[in-house]
């Protein structure tokens, strides 16, 4: 791929990779030489955005290590199969190797998995729904938040406990998280889900990135979600 520009022009192109990009062992590279028509300093950047064949399945790590799974509600065992009207809980668990700045998670979810959101007065309908084992699988995920102590005016509490997220947001379709600062470490996040519609889903990965610097980010692993009817 060839870019040319004068030192005093700004230009914006979109272009295909068709043809482009070439194998670099297990890697696709696209090789790039820059020209300009004098000896000025040249400044550019490049965004590529890729659409994938067919949905992605492996984990992917460039920075952030991510990982989420589903638990069944009442004891915390991990599933990718439920009932329809079953209650899930989401895990997320986000890995960094060094402090990362305006990170932003996002988990889209299977068709089929209508997220519970916790501040209407409509989710005291889980109250007859819990049970010992379901507070604990709750707790488990709330206490692998420990942290830093001297990090903690970074973040937000809910109830008693430290959640390094200060914003999280639900949609039709995804749970997204934010935070402005991560120190090294892992760092949890969790929702709670109703199967709400019989049927076989894509499970789509989830994503997390450095807001300003998206090539620093990762992804889980995807895969097919089941919900079979009800009985």
């Amino acid at each position: 791929m060839l870019l040319t520009a004068a030192s005093t022009t700004r230009a914006d192109s979109v272009t295909t990779l068709d043809g482009l990009v070439a194998r670099d062992g297990n890697s696709v590279v696209l090789p790039i030489r820059v020209e300009a028509a004098s000896d000025a300093a040249i400044y550019y950047s490049l965004t590529v955005r890729e659409i994938p064949l067919a949905p992605p399945t492996k984990p992917d790590a460039q920075g952030i290590v991510v990982e989420r799974w589903y638990e069944r509600w009442e004891d915390g065992r991990p599933v990718n199969s439920v009932q329809e009207g079953e209650l899930v809980r989401g895990r997320l668990r986000i890995t960094i190797p060094s402090a990362r700045e305006y990170v932003a998670v996002e988990d889209l979810l299977p068709a089929g998995l209508e997220v519970v959101d916790l501040s209407l007065k409509t989710s005291s309908t889980l109250g007859p729904a819990e049970s010992a084992a379901s507070r604990a699988a709750a707790d488990a995920g709330d206490r692998a938040n420990r942290g830093d102590r001297r990090f903690r005016r970074y973040g937000s509490w809910i109830g008693s406990w430290w959640s390094p997220w200060e914003h999280h947001e639900i949609r039709d379709d995804r749970v997204t998280y934010f935070a402005r600062w991560l120190g090294r470490g892992t760092y949890t996040a969790t929702y709670v889900a109703r199967a709400t519609t019989a049927g076989t889903f894509v499970r789509p990965p989830a994503h997390a990135e450095e807001m300003y610097n998206p090539a620093l980010g990762g992804r889980s692993d995807g895969g097919k979600f089941i919900i079979t009817p009800r009985q």
